[in-house]
């Protein structure tokens, strides 16, 4: 977790700001937080993460079929490597090997980096949820002060109380159990 001293402050807003103004802001620090982490990690964990992505490249494919075509057509006229091409084939398994391990290390890295934010994500809906029972508590409190009759009121009574996640996901995990049962 970034303690509140290592952040560097949000550009600044106007004061009266745009919606995309606002976004831009929410959007660069979260970009300088991504950076930062990405900058701590070790030297060898920076390289695997290029290394990985220059691999999923067309010039690396293309690299490769040089390399291939280069290595088959040296050897019909310089044999150093005849027919079936062992050494070649030696060389390609090696680098399918190391190339398998660097982006399982990618996609680990990856999916560190995907839940950090799905957790991001989650936090600030629940803080949006908070927010919104307090708004609709307030709203309900407005609403007698008007005298607005119980019936018109209902709903937002339901939605005002408080949530519970871990029984919502307990509702999600029944749905799709039911739902798997009922597909069968």
């Amino acid at each position: 977790m970034i303690q509140p001293s290592a952040r560097r402050p949000s550009p600044a807003l106007p004061d009266d700001p745009t919606i995309e103004e606002i976004t831009h802001a929410n959007i660069e620090s979260i970009l300088r937080d991504e950076e930062r982490r990405r900058r701590r990690h070790p030297l060898a964990y920076r390289l695997v993460e290029r290394i990985a992505r220059f691999c999923g490249t067309m010039a690396f494919l293309w690299i490769n079929v040089a390399w291939f075509v280069g290595w088959v057509a040296f050897n019909e006229f310089w044999p150093f490597d005849p027919y079936p091409f062992t050494l070649l084939l030696l060389f390609v398994s090696l680098e399918a090997i190391i190339l398998s391990i660097l982006i399982l290390i990618s996609q680990n890295m990856s999916a560190a980096d995907s839940e950090r934010r799905h957790h991001l994500d989650l936090q600030i809906n629940l803080l949006n949820e908070r927010e919104m029972t307090a708004m609709l508590r307030l709203a309900i409190v407005m609403a007698d002060k008007l005298g607005v009759d119980e019936e018109a009121k209902k709903e937002v009574a339901a939605l005002a109380r408080e949530t519970n996640p871990a029984a919502v996901l307990h509702q999600i995990v029944q749905a799709e159990h039911q739902h798997a049962q009922n597909g069968r």
